[in-house]
Order: C-alpha cells, then structure tokens, then sequence
C-alpha cells in the first residue's frame, strides 16, 4: 500500500541512531509519548527500534522515577526549539541526570500498554523486563508526587503536560495568570518559523508566556513541588486514561515477568472508583478535567472527553450514547480537538480545533476492546483517508468539506507516520 510505504519513509527519515524526533525542524530531540506511539509503528517495520526507542527515552529518567517530556539528545547541535534546554535547566534538581539535559515536566505516561504491545511482538524478553522496571518506577513517582488524596488519580501541573498544549480545557486556568505577572518574560519563539500559517495553527504569545510563567515557577521550586496558590491544577481525564490503561497492562505484564504488581492493582482499583466522581458529566455522557483550584468540571466537548473509552471506563451502553452525535455528523471529521460548536473553537489552532490522528487511535482501540468493529472501523477508515489525501501532518482540519490542503503543523509527522501505519496493518475484526 502506497502509505504504508510514505509512513515507513518518515520514520526512516526521522530516525536518529537510537531515537526518532517527531518532525525535522520543528521539533529536534526526545518526545515522551511521541516515542511511544512512534515505537508502536516501528513494530510492523524495524522493531528492534521499537525497544531502542524506549530505551533511549528512559534513559533520561531521573533517578527518583520522573520521566521528563523531551530528552535533549545532542542539545548543543540544535538551536531550533524553545524553551531550550538552558531555559530548563533540569540540572537544578539533584534528581536530574548528570549527563542528559531534560525537561521538567512529564507527560501522559503510554509506556505500559507500549511495552506490553512489545512483549507480544516477541522482542527480547531481558530488555522488556529492566524497562518494566523503568516504568513502573515511573508509575511509582506519579502515585507518590501526583496524586491527589488517595483516588488514585493524578494531577498534572502544567497545560503541557495534558500533550493537548493549547486545548479550550485549560484556559480558565491559564487566565488565572495576570498580565501583570507576565511582563518579565521575553519571548524567543521559533515554532512559529518552522509551520505555514503559524499565526492560525499555533498558540498565542500572549498563550505562550503563561506556559513560561508556569515553567519558571516549577523550576523555582526544583520541579518537585508548588506553591499553594499555583494557577495550574488539574486532573485530566486524559493523563488519567492513559495512566489507568498503562498500570493495567503493567498488571498483566509483571504476572508474566513474575514482578510485583499488588500496589499497582491497588491504584487501578481506586483510579477506576473516582474516576466518575470527578470526570463524567452524566447529563452528557462525556468526560471532563476538573480543576483543582476552582473545584469544578471545565465542561468543554473535545476529542479528549473520549478517550476514557480507551481505558475501558464507560459502561457500553454509555459508550453507544457518546457515539451517537458522531454517526449523525457528516461535515466534521473524527474526533475535533475542539467541538465546533464549543467556545474558543479555531479549525486550524493546534488543539482548538483540528483533528489529531493519535487521539484517534486511542478512541479506536478503545472501540475494539468493546467489541463495536463496526465504529471503530469507521474511525479507522476516515483516519487514514484524511492523511492518505492530506500527508502525513501534525494535525488536519476538522471539517470534511474543506477543499484547500488541511494537513498543519510539523510536516513528516512521525506518530502519524506510526500510527496510521499500524491502522493500516491490523484489522478491526
């Protein structure tokens, strides 16, 4: 199949020796889950990258478990990024790595059902057993540092964090940062260099210097706590998802490795029980953050108030209902980061809008756990028809009558690449 073959030649192409960045130019070293999905495409193409991947990822962990969001790998070669990893400076921590500059937040931890995916593949059976250390270290650390009174879920401390940087969700916490707050920070973008368009497909300045503002904070305090009234705490049904279906899948993994797994079957047990407590909105049958600060739900549509179906949480009946809107809708593309129709929808702004093929893939194989082929094949087709006439992009316009290119953000876009790749070669039945 001709993208099967395009796919294949992005991640050849953005494969560095032991790592794959998501996309030349615009994002030069390590991403957290990027690495990830990217690991689950190189399985049907060159798995012994997938393993490499991981390794080259955990290699920046601290040593307290934290798995930062982006290794720089060869920092000083690249000038192309910012917040560089001098504005970072990891190294403020004791817990850092001495010889790897790192960032100081995290993000949604996919690493367990990865490795699980890795471990069916057959791959060396040594090697997948130190890195189910690696993550469940890391598990370990976002229990003890994150969690949020003994639910089991965990709070993210930054809108990063979240991998849906810019999403509707966080902008009531966001403007908790007044401008008065912000007039140190000096910008030094080069995003909006990298990507066409970039004042419609990327975050404000005004957006970026409140990111900023939380980085300098965090780093103030060494990465390892906050301040009492820091503007920026939430629990995300996403991060929670994704965590729950990782420490299930470390669950299953560790009984094969003969590890100890009893802590983290107690942690699933409590995440699954508080989950509806603060994330579903019955009335709709979708899943929101809420937010720490203000003690509400940011009852905002978006692609993420799905991914819960990803983890398994909704009953089927509930799941059928959350999918009925999208089998009546012909003009919009699944899922939008953004519904339409939401406050502060922009079709083309990175997550306000556009559909991301990652997300996708999360909804789908959730579908497939539920037996619903019929659904899921039908995110599956609609998936790859958009990057088959589109490219592989970042991120593409939601709605389906657009006749101009709809593909935005970083071209030869590796977890598309990887993604659809594995759509491609698995079927639904």
């Amino acid at each position: 199949m001709e993208l099967a073959h395009q796919c294949i030649q992005v991640l050849d192409k953005n494969w560095k020796g032991r790592f794959t960045i998501p996309s030349p130019r615009l994002y030069p070293f390590q991403w957290n889950w990027d690495s990830g999905f990217i690991a689950l495409g190189n399985l049907h193409h060159k798995p012994e990258r997938a393993l490499t991947e991981m390794e080259a990822l955990f290699s920046g962990q601290w040593k307290n478990g934290f798995l930062p969001h982006i290794i720089f790998h060869n920092a000083e070669k690249y000038s192309s990024y910012f917040p560089s990893a001098d504005y970072w400076n990891s190294g403020v921590s004791e817990e850092a790595p001495a010889d790897l500059k790192t960032s100081g937040i995290t993000q949604p931890p996919v690493h367990g059902f990865i490795l699980e995916e890795l471990f069916k593949a057959g791959l060396d059976i040594q090697r997948i057993s130190e890195l189910f250390n690696k993550v469940s270290s890391y598990h370990q650390w976002l229990y003890q540092y994150r969690e949020y009174e003994s639910t089991g879920l965990v709070a993210i401390w930054h809108n990063w964090e979240s991998g849906m940087d810019n999403s509707p969700w966080w902008d009531i916490p966001l403007e908790r940062i007044t401008l008065d707050e912000l007039e140190y920070i000096q910008l030094e973008r080069k995003d909006v260099h990298e990507v066409k368009e970039s004042e419609s497909t990327r975050p404000k300045d005004l957006d970026y210097k409140r990111y900023l503002y939380l980085v300098d904070t965090l780093r103030e305090h060494k990465y390892s706590g906050i301040p009492d009234d820091f503007p920026f705490q939430i629990l995300d049904p996403v991060f929670n998802s994704i965590l729950l279906a990782s420490t299930e899948s470390l669950i299953r993994l560790g009984k094969v490795l003969n590890k100890d797994t009893d802590w983290l079957s107690q942690k699933l047990n409590q995440g699954t029980e508080s989950f509806d407590v603060y994330f579903l909105d019955d009335e709709q049958d979708l899943y929101f953050p809420y937010d720490l600060v203000g003690r509400e739900q940011l009852k905002q549509p978006c692609s993420g108030s799905y991914i819960p179906i990803f983890a398994g949480i909704p009953s089927l009946a509930r799941v059928q209902r959350m999918l009925k809107p999208n089998r009546e809708q012909t003009q919009i593309r699944p899922f939008p980061s953004c519904h339409p129709e939401g406050v502060g929808f922009e079709q083309k702004n990175y997550w306000r809008g556009p559909v991301w093929v990652n997300m996708n893939w999360l909804i789908w194989k959730g579908l497939l756990n539920y037996h619903l082929s019929g659904e899921a094949e039908l995110v599956k087709n609609q998936t790859i028809g958009m990057v088959k006439e589109y490219g592989i992009f970042e991120y593409f316009n939601p709605f389906t009558d657009n006749q101009s290119g709809t593909g935005y953000g970083g071209a030869d876009f590796s977890w598309t690449a990887a993604l659809v790749l594995d759509m491609i070669n698995k079927t639904t039945s």
